[in-house]
């Protein structure tokens, strides 16, 4: 009967979370033989160290009034996995893309507090990763298209469905003046061999993740029940540029040997503005459109997205398998919240070399959504001192209605709307101290 009770009492005060109840605390206070029921009285802060601060009686549910606390500290190693298939940055034979990017393992940390009594337990945590992502740099072989005219026949382009596309609808616009009299560019091209194109991408993200949740069994039970609120942040940023010099090749006559102020500034066409600089567009070599050429161009596109999940969560821990000194055990958590999305589109055109002109534009949206986020984790501890444990551990994260800032290039086409389907699949492991009293 002894050996019952105590394996039952070890059982519900491992089955936690991740951070488990001080279990192995109770193996001190079965080491003598129980007292009778009649002779028992409730321990005190005068107990030996490592035992609770209850007293557990044969045959009845009396545990004394002090809880005990617990504090745990985890370093976190964690990976992100969006499953991006956006559009390429830019297409071609060099084609960039972000998919892929940022899944790498980042550190972080988790903080944990709870408070226990006999029938409920209080939990609050705290869990952070900052600056996941990746940067990627280099230089192209070939050059870049800005329209579908012949003269960069076999080099890399951009068009609607990529990056930068403000300067695919300027390249294309025939409105007055006619730009599809000749056919723009980054060199290197035909007849100008100038250095290729440079290229910068990123991806970053930031997570934050509180939870509160109150946990409902009794004291001998090896699940427990929980319930409480959890907030997630979730905030992104990519960025592209690319570099080079700047070329328009005639293929009619009235060229304008470049891409005009109207090209890029009318609603049927870049739909940009003039953010600095003389009102002259960009040109190449023949001086028509500025005071001088080759203008040498910087491209530049940048999505940021915020998403702000607040809602009811839900929680089942189970022990798995103890020993004297080992614990494993395990917790499912499912929820769904509400999820304030917002995102903002900046892209600047700018002449660094030849010309002053600066172009651009800032789009933004917000959205209100249901999201979800599930989460499965398993955890091991071993206890190092009667009040010191050794954590460590595995948890796997999904999160589904949430605003990446990859799939936001996608909805611009002279207006955004910020996309907030996107999914995110968050997996790593723990390390840590639980501190136990």
């Amino acid at each position: 009967m002894r050996r019952l009770v105590k394996s039952s009492l070890l059982s519900l005060l491992a089955a936690g979370s991740v951070g488990f109840g001080p279990a192995e605390l109770l193996s001190r206070a079965f080491a003598s033989d129980p007292l009778p029921v009649h002779q028992a009285e409730c321990t005190t802060n005068s107990m030996l160290p490592g035992q609770v601060h209850s007293s557990v009686i044969m045959g009845c549910d009396e545990i004394c009034s002090n809880p005990f606390l617990f504090f745990d500290a985890d370093y976190l190693f964690w990976s992100r996995d969006s499953g991006l298939a956006v559009n390429p940055l830019i297409a071609g034979p060099e084609s960039i893309t972000v998919n892929g990017m940022g899944s790498n393992f980042e550190g972080g940390v988790r903080l944990r507090g709870a408070i226990a009594f006999e029938h409920f337990e209080l939990g609050a945590a705290w869990s952070q990763v900052d600056n996941w992502g990746e940067r990627a740099t280099g230089q192209l072989t070939n050059g870049v298209a800005f329209d579908t005219g012949g003269s960069f026949a076999g080099a890399n382009t951009i068009n609607n469905g990529t990056a930068f596309s403000s300067l695919f609808a300027a390249a294309e616009f025939a409105a007055g003046p006619d730009e599809t009299l000749e056919d723009e560019g980054l060199a290197p091209v035909v007849g100008f061999p100038d250095a290729a194109p440079t290229y910068v991408t990123e991806y970053r993200s930031d997570f934050q993740d509180f939870e509160l949740v109150g946990k409902f069994a009794h004291v001998y039970s090896r699940l427990k029940f929980g319930i409480g609120y959890r907030h997630v942040g979730l905030d992104e940023m990519t960025y592209a540029s690319l570099s080079g010099t700047f070329r328009a090749i005639d293929t009619g006559a009235g060229a304008n040997g470049g891409l005009s102020h109207a090209a890029l500034t009318n609603a049927n066409g870049g739909n940009l503005v003039l953010i600095s600089g003389a009102a002259d567009g960009f040109d190449d070599e023949t001086a028509l459109l500025g005071p001088a050429g080759p203008d040498v161009l910087l491209l530049q596109e940048q999505t940021d997205t915020e998403n702000t999940l607040n809602g009811v969560q839900f929680s089942l821990d189970f022990l798995l398998m103890q020993s004297e000194r080992f614990l494993l055990d395990g917790v499912l958590k499912a929820g769904a919240y509400h999820n304030s999305a917002s995102g903002t589109f900046t892209e600047t055109y700018s002449a660094l070399a030849n010309d002053n002109s600066v172009y651009g534009r800032v789009l933004r949206d917000e959205s209100s959504s249901t999201a979800f986020v599930g989460q499965i984790g398993l955890g091991g501890m071993y206890r190092l001192t009667d009040h010191v444990r050794l954590r460590g551990g595995w948890d796997v994260i999904f999160l589904s209605g949430v605003a990446l800032a990859p799939e936001q290039f996608a909805q611009v086409n002279g207006t955004y709307a910020v996309n907030n389907d996107g999914t995110v699949v968050i997996n790593g492991g723990h390390i840590g101290l639980e501190m136990v009293y």
